[in-house]
């Protein structure tokens, strides 16, 4: 078994109490695969076949707007799982609803659709894996929306730190701005203002 497919297994036993030899069909169903920086995983508006646990890498969830903006809404990193639509319905014809792009050479693994309904459905316990997906999406989703219409840019921006240690170094600073709502020249006023306090309060420990 791969080092990645073992990190996998971890993931998974968080939810359901799989058997070895359940969590042995549920690998060899799985493919473990390299993506290259800047690859689109998921297409909005096309039909989605897999969920990606992320081993290595980032990866962000973004629409295209009528005039050509990116809009991201989210991103996603190692030990996290990544998917293109908002609900986990397990339909083989539901379709995305964002892209997902990968911002890193990223080790992904492609675990079937089929797969998760088979688990949610057949496997003892397996409906907690379903319940786990479909809640925390909507709680991230919520929280979001909430932050992003009562909380002010600068708490945002300290919150997406805290979810994301080093994302300033991972991902391009107009990807982080759009996430928060702002733009890219009032994301840095922000950042050297934050600095700045930063310095003042340490200059008097």
């Amino acid at each position: 078994m791969s080092e990645y497919l073992t990190q996998l297994n971890k993931y998974l036993l968080q939810f359901v109490p799989l058997t070895d030899s359940q969590l042995v069909s549920f690998n060899e169903a799985c493919n473990v695969v390299n993506v290259p920086k800047g690859t689109v995983i998921i297409h909005a508006n096309q039909q989605q076949q897999f969920l990606y646990f992320i081993c290595k890498g980032i990866v962000r969830s973004f629409i295209e707007t009528e005039d050509g903006t990116s809009k991201t809404y989210n991103f996603r990193m190692e030990n996290m799982t990544s998917t293109g639509y908002f609900n986990y319905n397990y339909k083989n014809d539901l379709k995305a609803i964002v892209n997902v792009e990968c911002l890193e050479d990223s080790i992904l693994i492609k675990v079937p659709m089929t797969l998760i309904k088979h688990v949610v459905e057949d496997f003892k316990y397996g409906d907690r894996m379903g319940r786990y997906l479909a809640e925390a999406h909507v709680i991230e989703l919520v929280n979001f929306i909430v932050d992003r219409d009562t909380k002010p840019l600068l708490d945002r921006y300290q919150n997406l730190e805290l979810q994301f240690p080093n994302i300033h170094q991972r991902v391009p600073q107009h990807m982080i701005a759009s996430y928060l709502g702002t733009t890219p020249v009032h994301l840095s006023r922000i950042k050297k203002s934050r600095k700045r306090s930063l310095t003042n309060v340490n200059s008097f420990t």
